[in-house]
């Protein structure tokens, strides 16, 4: 579509991410699983990586990619495995990525451990087991594909370059008896504001969406009801969020059509920071 600022997509082909290639750092997850089956469902090529090299989490990554390769087998789909708290074995398999796709394009970081305990009881382990995959396991993915996005853009200054970061909502209304969490999700939040200044002049965006209390979050323990569930009962729409209600937002900051959208923690919580 021509306009008076030159050619842009029409509003519906600038959603399509038709031979860009993405990182799904959390696939073993059901947040990172929906967006990764949403961003191949859009056209684009994934990488899925679960946030550590457990067995059963790397079998979940495995699982995304089969659906991916089974349900579009035009797409290339890519299952790995990294442990986010080791900052050297995070750059290994981004730059093994980038090299099986010819480049990493949009990033979904989406590390996320839950600890519900009272600060008076959280040893130092808990604290440091839970920064550790939050803080820095996004701290270091985001720095291992952010170098290859500069050298991208150094090549080529139209290549996009997008980084979404899946936290939480508690990282801005911190609650009761998960001060570990939410003082790592904030880390995060601000992390992506300070990413989005360093890196925009580079063409890079950097965003975050931030989940409220969702029908995978530990916290609400399986039962989603507000009868049941007290925690559901402060959310104004009175239910949990679904894994795939993230997946168009992800959808939408990937494409062209959020090319002027950085530095930006957009919520998906039926409401609840405002109540919070």
């Amino acid at each position: 579509m021509k306009t008076e600022w030159g050619e842009h997509p029409s509003a519906l082909d600038a959603f399509d991410l038709t031979g860009k290639r993405a990182l799904v750092v959390g696939a073993d997850n059901a947040a990172g699983k929906a967006i990764a089956l949403a961003l191949a469902e859009a056209g684009a090529h994934v990488a899925l990586s679960s946030i550590t090299n457990d067995g059963e989490s790397m079998l979940a990554s495995k699982r995304v990619r089969d659906e991916i390769a089974k349900a579009y087998p035009e797409r290339i789909a890519i299952a790995t495995a990294t442990d986010v708290t080791l900052g050297a074995g995070v750059q290994v398999m981004v730059r093994q990525v980038a090299k099986e796709m010819g480049g990493i394009d949009i990033l979904i970081c989406a590390p996320d451990l839950f600890l519900g305990k009272p600060a008076a009881e959280t040893t130092d382990i808990d604290f440091n087991r839970i920064t550790q995959v939050n803080l820095a396991g996004a701290f270091h993915v985001n720095r291992a594909v952010g170098k290859e996005m500069l050298k991208q853009r150094e090549n080529d200054l139209t290549a996009t370059a997008r980084i979404i970061n899946v936290s939480s909502a508690l990282g801005e209304r911190g609650v009761a008896n998960a001060a570990a969490y939410c003082a790592a999700q904030a880390g995060v939040l601000n992390l992506t504001r300070a990413l989005a200044q360093e890196w925009g002049p580079h063409g890079i965006t950097v965003n975050a969406i931030a989940q409220g209390w969702m029908e995978h979050s530990p916290a609400l323990g399986g039962d989603f009801s507000p009868e049941a569930n007290q925690t559901v009962r402060f959310v104004p729409m009175k239910r949990a969020g679904r894994p795939d209600e993230l997946a168009p937002l992800a959808l939408w900051l990937a494409s062209e059509a959020a090319g002027y959208v950085s530095g930006q923690i957009l919520y998906a919580d039926g409401g609840l920071t405002t109540h919070l």
